[in-house]
């Protein structure tokens, strides 16, 4: 049997797009990404509510203004890591601001969060494309990656 080729080829062939794979966009190295669900509400301030996914990798040295986890005082937390005055502290994005001490540990740096919604988002007092910095949102299966990063 011939393959038969009958009118003319689409205009658009050659330009099709490529699916969206979440594993290369979010992780830089898989070997030190962990994941970690927030499960409280201390950084609503800025921006990261309670179940956001927290894309952590552990081999990134964290830098001044950067989201990091970290083991204080018995428990992790995810605070902004703040300089001030040649001091290295954290904050939750309100007005305190609390040292390192000796025993706090920096697990890595957040380098993504994903917040998921549910069909009803009435109950969210936030945006639904939120614009915290390395920040994907996804609304059920329907990923907004395209229109938050190809607006402007």
């Amino acid at each position: 049997m011939t393959e038969k080729t009958t009118g003319f080829a689409s205009p658009a062939q050659g330009y099709e797009e490529q699916t969206i794979d979440l594993n290369r966009l979010l992780i830089r190295n898989p070997p030190a990404t962990i994941y970690v669900r927030l499960d409280s509400s201390d950084m609503e301030a800025l921006g990261l509510v309670r179940d956001t996914l927290l894309v952590i990798d552990r081999s990134i040295t964290p830098t001044a203004n950067a989201l990091v986890m970290l083991w204080h005082e018995g428990r992790f937390l995810c605070r902004l890591l703040v300089k001030k005055r040649g001091k290295t502290s954290f904050t939750d994005g309100r007005d305190e601001i609390y040292p390192i001490e000796d025993e706090t540990e920096i697990i890595g740096t957040v380098t993504a969060a994903i917040r998921i919604y549910s069909n009803d988002i009435s109950h969210y007092s936030y945006p639904f494309v939120s614009f915290v910095p390395s920040c994907l949102c996804v609304k059920s299966s329907f990923l907004l990656f395209k229109s938050f990063f190809f607006w402007n």
